[in-house]
């Protein structure tokens, strides 16, 4: 009977995994879909369909008032001049450091974030905005700042693990497969400092480079500082450019847009991920 006490054992521990795995998907995904309320667009939109109820139930003076709110809210959004004084408290505390002055580890944690994933008819996986960080980590790594490369990231159900696509990138790059560590279960920031530690622990490695791009780089720093690491910051990916814009700073553009959201979603998380006790 031993065989059949032992068949319902890892019958239960298998439900009991199954179950944890659906109710880390849930969350995850009802985080994701609760963080489109920080969008600006999304706010937006939200106040111009305030503004049709309101206007529904005759109450037009203040259906006009949550129109232009939600107009003039895009308008400042989409502008540089916000953008980058959000972006700018962000990333001032992370100045860029010269590479012969950048400091070893024992090895260079790099961030998932700089892919979109696998596309249709592609060879490679698509590299986003954020795809700074794999060319930096890449001449970390070429320039002897350390001799191995954790790459930290993984997917949603059905799709390869992020670890995954950025290591066939570095490849392209030049960095040898046998030098880098893939730690495919992280979903968010938090993850690839938990998840890492497990890695990184069992081979006594506790002093990391940790690059991601320069405005992610406070709550990246803290949450790795909590799991026992000696972090030496590698920022890059700034978003401020230093050439003189074509156009005023004052015209809305959708590229400032989306600059302007990753900003204010950025300073959110660091004050959830606080209020959570997790930095």
């Amino acid at each position: 009977m031993d065989w059949l006490y032992l068949s319902v054992c890892k019958s239960i521990q298998l439900l009991c995994d199954t179950s944890c795995k659906r109710r880390t998907a849930i969350t995850f995904e009802l985080t994701k879909l609760l963080s489109l309320l920080l969008y600006p667009l999304s706010q937006g939109l939200l106040l111009c369909l305030f503004a049709l109820l309101l206007l529904l139930f005759h109450f037009r003076r203040t259906a006009m008032a949550a129109l232009l709110v939600a107009v003039a809210w895009l308008y400042l959004c989409s502008t540089a001049l916000v953008a980058d004084f959000l972006m700018g408290t962000l990333e001032r505390d992370f100045r860029p450091r010269a590479m012969s002055v950048q400091g070893t580890a024992d090895a260079i944690v790099l961030l998932g974030g700089a892919t979109r994933g696998d596309t249709h008819l592609s060879t490679f996986p698509d590299l986003n905005a954020q795809a700074d960080r794999l060319v930096y980590a890449a001449a970390l790594y070429k320039a002897g700042k350390a001799p191995l490369v954790v790459l930290t990231g993984g997917a949603q159900p059905g799709a390869r693990p992020e670890a995954q696509l950025m290591k066939e990138i570095l490849e392209v790059m030049g960095v040898p497969g046998r030098s880098m560590l893939l730690e495919r279960n992280s979903r968010n920031t938090y993850d690839n400092a938990l998840y890492t530690a497990v890695v990184l622990n069992n081979k006594n490695i506790k002093r990391i480079l940790l690059v991601t791009s320069a405005f992610h780089m406070r709550r990246a720093v803290a949450l790795f500082e909590k799991q026992g690491f000696d972090v030496v910051p590698a920022p890059t990916d700034y978003q401020r450019l230093v050439a003189p814009r074509v156009l005023p700073g004052s015209l809305p553009s959708v590229d400032v847009l989306a600059r302007t959201t990753i900003a204010i979603k950025e300073k959110v998380w660091f004050w959830v991920y606080r209020w959570r006790g997790w930095l």
